[in-house]
This record gives C-alpha cells, structure tokens and sequence, in this order.
C-alpha cells in the first residue's frame, strides 16, 4: 500500500490510525473511529438539514443521505467496498462475493434491522426512493417525504417520514456498533468489518489490491 500521508478518514483519524487499530486488533479504538466517521459523515450533517428552517426540510437531501448509509452498513456487514459491479471488478472481488445495491437494501431491511423500520418495502424503497433520489433527484411511483407523520411509513398514502426514517437509521448504525462490542475479533462480523476497513483506506488513498 502506498504511503498514508495526509489521509484522513475522520476528524482526528489519519488513515494510518486506523490501520494501526486494525493491526493491533483494537476493537474498542475502531468502533469509536467508526462511530466518529459516520456521525461526521452523516448523522450530523442529517440533524442539521432537519432543523433547518427551510420550509420542506430538505426531505430529499436527508433521505439520499439515508439511502447512501444504508448501503455503507451493509458493506461492512459484507466486507465489500461497494455494490456497484464496475467497482467490484476493477478491484478484482470475486464475482461470488458481490451484492447488488437491491441486494443490500433487502437484506438490511429483511435482516437484524428490520424491527426499526415497520412496514417499510425493501424493494419499492430501493427502486421508488433510493433510486429516485440518487439517479432522478425526485421519488417515484407516487412516493413522497414528509415529517410529523404517526409512523415511519405509510403504505397506503406512500409516505415517507424523514425524521423518523433517520432516527431508526441511526439507531441501526448504533446496534451494529453494539454488535462489534460483543463479539470477538475472529469471529465473522469482525473479519467482514475489517475487510470493509481496508478497502476503505486502499480507495481513500488511491491505492490498488
């Protein structure tokens, strides 16, 4: 791997921190570098759009940030950098190791998550909002974002609220940071959060397999 001069993964996380971290096994170190990357990264920037006096919120900006988090949780679950198969290839990840983003988003939705998010359609999510906003910036299929609403979502309506979509999000990540806590190193959910760590700072630095 090519030098880690002036990468910077977190605020106060130089990227060679971390891979000293991963190196020593330091588990408490990495799940606090992971909680400060991400809530730098995203929950911050997700509060402050959502209390902004912006009359809409900025509902949509809140929910792709959602939707790119979604998919960062599973690939750490998975060991992967991406889903995106362009990626995947040119890295040289075998091609039975790939999920799609449909993938991801079904399994986060189907898997230890599931009980944040009532009601919630991992597949008309993934294709109505997740792809609405990140290809078309607009939902699709009829599906708008509001806040103030009784649940998280409503089907029949086709409702989406923001505030609560991102506050399960958040306590997702958390349960996942949770999980790291009570398992040890050699077991799966370490091997694919360090697999995922590593290609983090190989991407991050320019660097190549």
């Amino acid at each position: 791997m090519k030098a880690l001069d002036g990468v910077l993964l977190a605020n106060d996380w130089p990227a060679d921190r971390v891979v000293d971290c991963l190196a020593n096994k330091a588990r408490g170190d990495i799940i606090r570098f992971l909680h400060e990357r991400h809530e730098e990264r995203f929950f911050e920037p997700i509060r402050h759009l959502a209390s902004s006096c912006n009359k809409q919120g900025y509902g949509f900006a809140i929910m792709a940030l959602c939707s790119l988090l979604i998919e960062t949780i599973q690939c750490y679950r998975y060991g992967l950098p991406s889903t995106n198969s362009g990626e995947l290839e040119r890295l040289g990840i075998p091609k039975e190791q790939w999920r799609s983003g449909s993938t991801a988003f079904n399994e986060f939705f189907l898997g230890p998550c599931q009980h944040l998010f009532p009601d919630v359609d991992a597949v008309d999510f993934y294709s109505n909002i997740r792809n609405g906003l990140l290809h078309q910036a607009q939902t699709k299929g009829g599906w708008k974002i509001r806040t103030g609403q009784a649940a998280i979502c409503n089907l029949n309506d086709k409702i989406i609220d923001r505030d609560k979509f991102a506050n399960a999000l958040e306590g997702a990540f958390q349960e996942y940071l949770e999980d790291l806590g009570q398992h040890d190193w050699a077991e799966d959910i370490w091997s694919k959060a360090a697999q995922k760590i590593c290609w983090l700072v190989k991407t991050s630095n320019g660097a190549r397999p």
